[in-house]
């Protein structure tokens, strides 16, 4: 039944997303985040919904006019750089013998993200006023939030002894992966809750979030309590009830601490510690590595998926893993990025992320002057907050190319664009177009006055 549902409002949206490329883009943001095929049984289970989605949205944007026509930003400009950099550093691991054994996978990601990027693209080219970008948060952090109710209920019935997991077979499927995708949407439920005019989105929205924090608490990601910590205190920073927002968060982690299954107790208090387990020393193995072979390759490091080539990795290891693994991934979105892309891509990355920053805080100061782009000042904060969550839980897994990532950046340069669009633009008046005073006039007013 669940198959036939799904075909159905597949089948129905793919000549909607010809004619209105943008409702396809937000049905593509609703597979790609929710993953609804996932959760069948049967044909739709590994049928390609987003791919199926995503030509005729590509096709019909080819062929509407309601697109926006100044979108070379500089974050644009660094968003097709850092694409290029990919297909360079691809093209180059082709042609080297040592990364014959991982050219399969680097292929198979190089595809993924370069579809990723063209939806990317195509998003900024089609989110061309507020009520647009609004709909494109909603439906990227409901599609989050309805995982992190139905993963807090299952919390909620297992008494909090089992981990709390992704979508099956997707790229969040793994309990980390799922608690940093969680953490980027949890600032887009709080400000899009705090600004929502409806009683009842407003508290589903809340609900979301509540579930949300208790979702990431769930998952037992190390990595994803630290960003969970990171986004609650950056929320609360940036809240008007600063004190309160305070009390709040030291009251949910001791009761967390409190009613906390001791599974949990175990995993967390290592680093609560200090302690390296086996998973921590993992990690630091894995970062010695990356470091090693980015040493070798500092410049197109190895494209992607590299370092869980068992060659690759145990010629480079600083010392054998722990546990008898042969290999691993990075870990980490800065090694990852790293050893994938070498310094070169890890640079270009990283000012990518420091223009969106730059770019968000001038955006904000500007437009506070007008009441026409106050509205733009909330989505400045839950970008930079989202994109925080990003980092700090990103810095212990190895998810650089999450789709959500990219969709941030986009979000940016469309608030640039939507600024620049609101914003009326003075022209001055040229002397020569003024009109000439007659003297004797100017007389007459001047006996009057």
């Amino acid at each position: 039944m669940r198959d036939l549902i799904l075909f159905i409002i597949i089948a129905i949206s793919i000549p909607i997303s010809f004619f209105r490329p943008y409702f396809g883009i937000l049905i593509w943001t609703w597979i790609t985040f929710f993953n609804p095929h996932r959760y069948t049984w049967g044909f739709m289970y590994k049928f390609p919904v987003a791919a199926v989605i995503a030509v005729p949205t590509l096709i019909g944007c080819l062929f509407t006019s309601n697109i926006n026509k100044q979108f070379m930003k500089r974050e644009t400009f660094l968003l097709a750089v850092l694409w290029i950099w990919y297909c360079i550093t691809f093209l180059y691991a082709m042609q080297v013998p040592l990364f014959q054994g991982h050219i399969l996978d680097a292929k198979w990601e190089w595809v993924r993200v370069s579809k990723v990027l063209l939806i990317t693209f195509t998003m900024i080219l089609l989110v061309t006023s507020h009520q647009r970008l609004k709909s494109l948060v909603m439906v990227t952090a409901l599609s989050f939030g309805a995982l992190a109710i139905k993963g807090a209920i299952f919390g909620v019935r297992t008494g909090g002894e089992s981990r709390v997991w992704g979508p099956p077979d997707s790229f969040i499927a793994d309990n980390n992966s799922f608690a940093l995708a969680v953490n980027m949407s949890l600032p887009m439920l709080f400000f899009l809750a705090r600004d929502e005019k409806r009683r009842t989105y407003r508290w589903l929205l809340h609900l979301a979030f509540a579930c949300g924090v208790l979702s990431v608490v769930l998952t037992y990601s190390r990595g994803g309590l630290l960003g969970l910590a990171a986004v609650l205190l950056a929320i609360t920073f940036k809240s008007r009830y600063k004190l309160v927002g305070v009390f709040l968060v030291a009251l949910s982690f001791a009761a967390v601490i409190t009613f906390a299954p001791p599974q949990w107790m175990n995993r967390m208090g290592g680093l609560v510690r200090g302690d390296v387990d086996m998973s921590g020393h993992q990690r630091l193995v894995s970062w010695g590595t990356s470091w090693n072979f980015a040493m070798d390759y500092p410049i197109t490091g190895g494209s992607f998926n590299a370092l869980p080539d068992v060659e690759l990795f145990q010629r480079y290891q600083p010392e054998p893993l722990p546990g008898g693994f042969q290999s691993s991934g990075p870990h980490s979105i800065y090694f990852q990025t790293l050893e994938e892309q070498g310094f070169v891509g890890l640079g270009i990355y990283l000012v990518l992320v420091a223009s969106c920053w730059a770019s968000l805080f001038s955006l904000r100061h500007r437009a506070r002057r007008s009441p026409n782009t106050q509205w733009i000042v909330p989505y400045t904060h839950m970008i930079e907050v989202a994109l925080f969550g990003f980092l700090v839980s990103g810095a212990f897994l190895g998810l650089a190319n999450f789709d959500l990532f990219y969709q941030l950046v986009a979000m940016v340069i469309i608030l640039k664009m939507l600024y620049r669009s609101e914003t009326p633009v003075s022209v001055p008046v040229r002397a020569e177009e003024t009109e000439p005073i007659d003297i004797a006039e100017e007389s007459l007013i001047a006996r009057e006055a």
